[in-house]
């Protein structure tokens, strides 16, 4: 049992790897279509040909998805197991075997961790540093990992009543 399954049954976290994976029961090409729009018109390109983008707390593994098919060079990593295992999923029905997608488990929170990620053209994180309980520490731990000319996209969100919505997208070229 990981770290993260321990907390989940304890309560202390938790468990988004299940909702994600109801998630992907109803995944379709439209909903894909416009998580690649969505990254299109946030990263200012048509594509990511040649592009290493990292997908922090990748979740369902969407986005992961968008990108690749983009035509990026995917990492994705998430601290839940079963979100890691919906990413999983995601690559091996879309990209079966491909070696330029990259997914496991891992903590933005562990600076060894990042330290052996490399570097990236773009840190993608949608939705959840704030999940962390270190969200400030967690955007520091990423942007090092951005290659100069590179971009950072975070979006944290608040609640706002009954609903949940975006404190800002905060995307930084560098």
């Amino acid at each position: 049992m990981t770290q993260a399954d321990t907390e989940i049954v304890r309560g202390e976290r938790f468990a988004f790897g299940a909702n994600w994976a109801r998630f992907l029961k109803s995944l379709d090409e439209a909903r894909i279509a416009k998580a690649e729009d969505s990254l299109r018109q946030m990263l200012a390109v048509a594509r990511l040909d040649g592009k290493r983008f990292l997908d922090v707390g990748s979740g369902s593994g969407l986005f992961s998805l968008a990108a690749r098919r983009m035509g990026a060079q995917v990492h994705s990593f998430d601290y839940d197991p079963r979100s890691v295992a919906c990413t999983r999923e995601l690559r091996d029905r879309y990209f079966p075997g491909d070696s330029v997608w990259r997914v496991e488990q891992g903590s933005v929170l562990d600076r060894d961790y990042l330290a052996g990620l490399g570097e990236f053209d773009v840190v993608y994180s949608w939705g959840v540093l704030h999940h962390t309980g270190a969200m400030w520490q967690a955007m520091e731990n990423v942007v090092p990992l951005v290659v100069r000319g590179g971009g950072c996209l975070f979006c944290p969100l608040r609640r706002s009543g009954p609903q949940i919505a975006p404190l800002g997208v905060d995307q930084a070229r560098l």
